[in-house]
């Protein structure tokens, strides 16, 4: 048996450039845009259609997730029951989200069954019916979920974040309570797929084995004539963030073992030229398993079973967070070790070797995230959400090639200060 040197560490190889591959547009009759990514050798295919109608534009809480989530639940044409036996029988499968600004439709299928899996995804966007019985099971089911998360402390401690970050009336800061459930109404969700779901809030992604059938049949079913085109749109609101100004917050919970911590502040979003740069420096600090606040809160002191770090990027704006459970005895020495993994990101230089790690780490995920057809569709989604330029990917891989431990160090003093950060604590 050939001896394994166990204690030499695999060999890798430096990632070459990765081409990122751009959609071709076609424009339809009615102005939905259609893009295709052809890729891969299977015969299957991945559409995604995606409306501005998420959070943002929904009179009250929960109801943009609970439209999207409702409308395979019934139609003119079929009963939920039959759409759901259709699409198995087809080996076809949907998967629906939502988000701050968009919801999306998600269909999987072979390309031999697309025009009579398309034909059934036409009939549950233009014609959902809501049934009441099914809106009944859907908002039992989720009340019951809500009400169990809504106890948890790492929960209570990120609703309190990002209301403390935003405000109370912001869709950034807005947290849905178990009781919101029980508000949604039929009339409110037919209201808002009326306003939302129509051909001038459409845009399609092809991705696959992608053949001229994929365009004529989608411009056939949803490209020609305009379609739940209200006459009179209501008019979207704009909404201010009102950040708390106290710093520090303390929720306690009876009971709790365990207290969640959240520490973080305001911070940039995609469109800043330092995004990505700052997404190095995040890596570094608590962005995957061999970061700082992992070696340091974990594995050295053993506060915490795991902790992290994170920029989350909206459209109008972002926020950076630190995130972590630990004993309640071990609090505040947990905090004061996030302060100095902080602290010394600001006064340290980062040491080659880790930066390359992590340089190493960060272009093997980007380089996974253009691996297939889906892969590259999951990513263009991006780009069309927040209207990204076509070499946002590229000049995001460029960065982490080539930024250097000077320049996050600088980064480190402009965007983490200790004294900017917000801390909440629930348990």
């Amino acid at each position: 048996m050939k001896d394994i040197q166990r204690h030499l560490p695999p060999i890798y190889s430096v990632l070459k450039p990765i081409r990122f591959k751009q959609p071709k547009k076609y424009v339809c009759p009615n102005s939905i845009p259609i893009f295709t990514i052809d890729a891969g050798d299977e015969d299957i295919a991945k559409i995604d259609f995606i409306f501005e109608a998420g959070d943002w534009y929904q009179p009250q809480a929960l109801v943009a997730s609970s439209v999207v989530a409702l409308l395979q639940e019934g139609s003119n044409r079929f009963t939920a029951e039959e759409i759901a036996e259709k699409l198995d029988f087809l080996g076809s499968y949907i998967y629906t989200s939502s988000s701050k600004h968009t919801a999306s439709i998600s269909v999987y299928c072979l390309n031999k069954h697309f025009e009579e899996t398309i034909r059934i995804i036409e009939d549950i966007i233009k014609n959902p019916l809501f049934p009441e019985e099914k809106i009944k099971t859907y908002i039992q089911k989720k009340y019951q979920q809500y009400t169990i998360e809504a106890q948890k402390v790492e929960v209570i401690s990120q609703k309190k974040f990002t209301s403390i970050l935003f405000g109370n009336n912001h869709p950034y800061g807005i947290s849905a309570e178990p009781d919101d459930f029980l508000q949604i109404q039929r009339a409110t969700c037919k209201t808002f797929h009326k306003e939302f779901y129509n051909s001038d809030n459409c845009k399609i992604i092809v991705a696959g084995k992608v053949r001229s059938m994929h365009i004529d049949i989608l411009k056939q079913l949803f490209g020609i004539k305009p379609w739940n085109v209200l006459e009179i749109i209501s008019e979207i609101p704009t909404y201010i963030s009102t950040p708390n100004t106290d710093k520090k917050h303390y929720f306690p919970k009876e009971q709790a073992v365990q207290s969640a911590i959240r520490v973080g502040k305001m911070l940039i979003n995609k469109y800043n030229p330092d995004y990505p740069a700052l997404q190095v420096l995040n890596t570094i600090l608590g962005g995957y398993f061999g970061s700082r606040l992992m070696s340091n809160v974990r594995e050295d002191k053993g506060y915490t079973y795991g902790i992290g770090s994170g920029i989350v990027s909206h459209r109008t704006a972002g926020y950076f967070v630190i995130a972590s459970q630990v004993g309640k005895d071990v609090c505040q020495k947990a905090l004061d070790e996030v302060y100095f993994e902080i602290k010394r990101l600001r006064t340290e230089t980062i040491p080659n070797e880790e930066l390359e790690t992590v340089r190493n780490y960060m272009l093997a995920t980007i380089a996974r995230n253009f691996d297939g057809a889906f892969a590259l569709s999951d990513s263009f989604k991006t780009i069309l959400e927040y209207n990204l330029t076509g070499d946002y990917y590229k000049r995001f891989w460029n960065v982490v090639r080539t930024i250097q431990a000077s320049e996050l160090k600088n980064l480190a003093n402009t965007y983490l200060d200790e004294g900017s950060m917000y801390e909440i604590i629930a348990g």
